[in-house]
């Protein structure tokens, strides 16, 4: 018991790494604040970033993050907490 509480706590710990890092990722891309980002913001729908955004958004995720994004990763992956979830299957491998 203790060791399915403690994996889903360093689970936990370990999305909301991923939450804030990303979070200041694409704060400083779209020009919002922090604050404004939750797991639920569609990127490209309420952020209205542009394609040259977006490419910008893709390279920044995939430096920090150490992850290959695929090439329709927002046609597929629409709001913050799906992009985490390709991030954390991602870096688990």
């Amino acid at each position: 018991m203790q060791k399915v509480i403690r994996n889903i706590v360093y689970s936990e710990i370990m999305y909301m790494s991923i939450f804030r890092r990303l979070q200041g990722i694409i704060a400083n891309i779209a020009d919002v604040r922090k604050k404004n980002l939750t797991n639920n913001t569609y990127i490209q729908d309420d952020l209205g970033l542009d394609e040259d955004d977006l490419a910008e958004l893709v390279l920044a995720i995939e430096e920090e993050f150490d992850v290959n994004l695929p090439k329709n990763i927002f046609k597929e992956f629409n709001t913050i907490g799906e992009i985490i979830g390709f991030i954390e299957a991602e870096m688990g491998r």
